[in-house]
């Protein structure tokens, strides 16, 4: 358990999340996984680099 898990309990899952959306690694995570994305995207979508791929389509609401 890292030393932050000991203090705050929620450290994992806010970890885990910055880590999925931001990308951010952290040391001595005993476990560091995505939560929110599917485990196939392999890019940060909150990261300023992050390109939105065109191949969403758009309906229409009729």
């Amino acid at each position: 358990m890292d030393q932050q898990e000991e203090v705050w309990k929620s450290a994992d899952f806010q970890e885990r999340e910055s880590y999925d959306m931001l990308g951010i690694s952290y040391d001595n995570h005993p476990h560091l996984k995505g939560i929110l994305m599917p485990e196939s995207w392999i890019v940060w979508p909150l990261r300023k680099d992050f390109i939105v791929p065109n191949f969403y389509e758009i309906q229409d609401a009729y």
